[in-house]
């Protein structure tokens, strides 16, 4: 028994395998069928369906989604040779990454020719095998991320391409992209794939703001108002078409007072993508994981963005208490300056939760598993997809992938969101930031630990302390590169001062070395005066036990400091070393260590401080010699520190190599020349022991040596000045 009261939407409801046969199906409406068995007794035994066989869930696309696509669709490429595809087999797969359009791509494909088509949207979890169209009605189907592809065989397709011929209609099944795969779908089942490409962000974007906006003139107010550059970044070659609707969206607010300005539409726009991405890592560890790694690493080589993620879900899935704090973020908040907030145009501002504590204590503990770092896996997982569609992956000088955010103010904007609203996640992501693999990971992570400090008003800085004494070893370099940053930061200035002030005296090593990174030049942020102070603390705190290594963080901080330096910031770290040379101390013995590198990077520049008549006047009087002007001499402390060195037996053989260098690259130079004659002269007149200790050297080596002429001038004047080493030369030491 069957029947045609609407048998088709009937039929669509079953198991593939009841309507193969329809002799075998019986449509009651409102009635009762027994479906029963029996078998030799009066047994009845009934059921509803095959209880592991899905049923096909499909239905019609709405009409105003239909519309949306239809109304505002910019052509990708690809576009023609879909319909080809389509006209020539009636099936076509599409693969696409989410979030590119491919959706509207196929919705508008099976539309197309028709002025009010007829769409049914197949569930993706449908067996294509034994599924079929309906007899009439319907223009086309479309199937949304088919479960398993790859369980069709090559008769499948071709009873797929008979029945949609057969109904007068067409089949698109779009697919997420993955390596290979168009080459063995098109291998196997001999089928035409079209590989998805977004279309041009730009006319997405035009044609939609001419729909939300419909004033010409209106629009070009607006457009004007934000300007061609930054609507330009806004809308970069292989932006979602979704992102760009995001813009057109924004700039089309309603109202002339609602004309967003360039910052404000940028900000507003980063902000409503942070809070999106942030608000789905609560219950995917790899979205949080990949996230802060392209904020911390973008531009970066692609690999280290994905190591770097890699070994952040490694922390993250051994932190017992990461769930908690996913689960209670909204307990937990931090003061956040207003300012840094990065909310959108209209936007009113979150009140701050007050902090009324130690600002030098943790604001937050930190995992107990600080001092361990994952090893890296050898290939770590891909972008998770929320994270890809908001990301591109170039190409650095080198022609290697790096990774950056197609709206690079979305990686600020995420650091505003986890200060206002994830504060529980700060400990594990300082952790994590502390474990940079190398001098470059560390710069970005100090950078990044200094914007979340000047999103808290310098609290989190109150981790500092413990990470650099349970951290990698690495550790002490984020830290200081931190510190540094947030020191010319507004609010985390003060905090941030106060630490190095703390950590410059304090008995522990690592603090003070901690100390002595901050104030190297690459970490961008104290002045040369305040280094300089602070480097004086560290070493007049040094202990027997750390005595070595301070002394080569500090020597190494001075080094960078002057290669790096203007002028001004040289003859400031040249004043005060003048200045801890003259104690007998270990700043001394330290000054004397440090000052033969420094000639060595940059002579020249030395040789400028020793032109008769030029001052120092430009950093002030120190109380060392002094000119007829009453200003401070600049060739002064480079005398000083010459002559120091010279004095020091562990310093003396690099401070004499300095000073050949110097010779040597002086050889035909007439300024240079008249340069080292005042230095030696000088020398000379302070008679120090050191000095004659290297005439003798100079004297007694062959005479291809640099400086030979030189050196034999000023022994000469030695012996016809006056005082108890002119007496008797030989009474100096000549010995190496």
């Amino acid at each position: 028994m069957t029947t045609d009261l609407d048998s088709d939407g009937v039929l669509d409801a079953l198991p593939p395998e009841l309507v193969q046969d329809r002799s075998l199906v019986v449509i009651a409406p409102n009635g009762s069928v027994n479906t029963g068995t029996v078998h030799g007794g009066q047994r009845y035994t009934a059921t509803d369906s095959p209880a592991d066989v899905p049923l096909v869930r499909q239905g019609p696309v709405r009409a105003k989604d239909l519309q949306a696509a239809r109304r505002r669709f910019a052509r990708p490429p690809g576009y023609t040779a879909g319909l080809d595809a389509l006209d020539s087999s009636g099936v076509l797969f599409v693969l696409g990454a989410p979030g590119t359009g491919r959706q509207t791509l196929a919705l508008n494909l099976l539309a197309h020719g028709h002025a009010e088509p007829v769409l049914v949207q197949v569930d993706g979890t449908v067996d294509l095998a034994h599924w079929r169209p309906r007899p009439r009605g319907v223009h086309g189907y479309l199937v949304m991320n088919l479960a398993d592809p790859l369980a069709l065989r090559p008769w499948d397709v071709s009873r797929l391409e008979a029945e949609t011929e057969k109904a007068g209609a067409r089949l698109v099944v779009v697919l997420r992209e993955t390596p290979d795969l168009a080459r063995v779908l098109e291998d196997r089942l001999d089928v035409r794939v079209l590989r998805h490409r977004p279309p041009d962000p730009g006319e997405v974007f035009s044609l939609h703001f001419a729909s939300l906006c419909p004033d010409s003139q209106e629009r070009s107010r607006r457009r004007r108002r934000v300007g061609q550059e930054t609507l330009a970044a806004l809308l970069p070659p292989g932006l979602p078409p979704g992102r760009a609707v995001r813009v057109a969206e924004a700039l089309a607010r309603p109202g002339p007072e609602r004309r967003a300005s360039a910052a404000e539409l940028t900000a507003g726009l980063a902000a409503a993508e942070a809070a999106r991405l942030v608000s789905a890592a609560d219950d995917a560890p790899a979205l949080p994981a990949h996230l802060f790694s392209v904020c911390v690493h973008q531009g970066l080589h692609r690999n280290t963005v994905l190591g770097r993620a890699t070994e952040l879900l490694a922390l993250i899935r051994a932190d017992p208490a990461w769930a908690g704090r996913a689960a209670g973020w909204r307990e937990t908040s931090v003061t956040c300056s207003p300012a840094a907030a990065g909310r959108g145009p209209g936007t009113p501002p979150k009140a701050p939760s007050p902090y009324d504590g130690d600002a030098g204590r943790p604001a937050l503990a930190l995992p107990a598993h600080a001092d361990s770092r994952p090893a890296l896996t050898a290939a770590a997982a891909e972008l998770p997809a929320e994270l890809a569609a908001v990301c591109a992956v170039g190409e650095d000088g080198d022609g290697d992938p790096v990774i950056s955010f197609l709206w690079p103010a979305v990686a600020e904007a995420v650091w505003d969101e986890v200060c206002r609203a994830r504060a529980a996640w700060l400990p594990l992501l300082h952790v994590w930031l502390g474990a940079a693999g190398d001098e470059e990971q560390a710069e970005r992570a100090g950078r990044a630990l200094a914007a979340l400090a000047v999103r808290t008003a310098g609290r989190s800085l109150g981790l500092l302390a413990d990470l650099v004494r349970t951290g990698q070893a690495a550790a002490a370099e984020v830290a200081g590169r931190a510190l540094a940053a947030s020191s010319r930061l507004s609010p985390a200035a003060a905090t941030a001062r106060e630490l190095l002030e703390n950590w410059s005296g304090e008995p522990d090593a690592v603090l003070r070395a901690t100390v002595a990174v901050a104030c190297r030049p690459d970490a961008d942020g104290l002045p040369a005066e305040d280094a300089m102070w602070l480097l004086r603390r560290v070493v007049d705190a040094i202990g027997d036990e750390d005595a070595a290594v301070t002394a080569l963080h500090v020597s190494r901080t001075l080094l960078l400091r002057f290669s790096a330096g203007t002028s001004r910031t040289r003859a400031v770290i040249v004043r005060d070393l003048a200045v801890w040379a003259s104690a007998e101390d270990v700043a001394g013995l330290l000054a004397a260590l440090a000052f033969p590198a420094l000639v060595a990077d940059d002579c020249d520049w030395f040789g400028g401080r020793l032109v008769p008549g030029k001052e120092f006047g430009e950093v002030g009087d120190v109380g060392a010699e002094t000119g007829e002007s009453g200003e401070e001499d600049a060739a002064g402390p480079v005398v000083c520190l010459v002559g120091a060195a010279l004095d020091e037996a562990s310093a003396y053989p690099a401070m004499r190599d300095a000073l050949l260098m110097w010779c040597a690259g002086a050889a035909g130079v007439p300024e240079r020349a008249r340069q080292l004659d005042e230095l030696f002269a000088r020398l000379v007149d302070s008679r120090r022991p050191g000095f004659l200790r290297l005439l003798l050297s100079i004297e007694r080596a062959a005479e291809t040596t640099p400086g030979k002429a030189l050196a034999e001038r000023s022994l000469a004047r030695w012996r016809g000045g006056s005082g108890p080493a002119a007496a008797d030369p030989a009474a100096a030491d000549p010995a190496e």
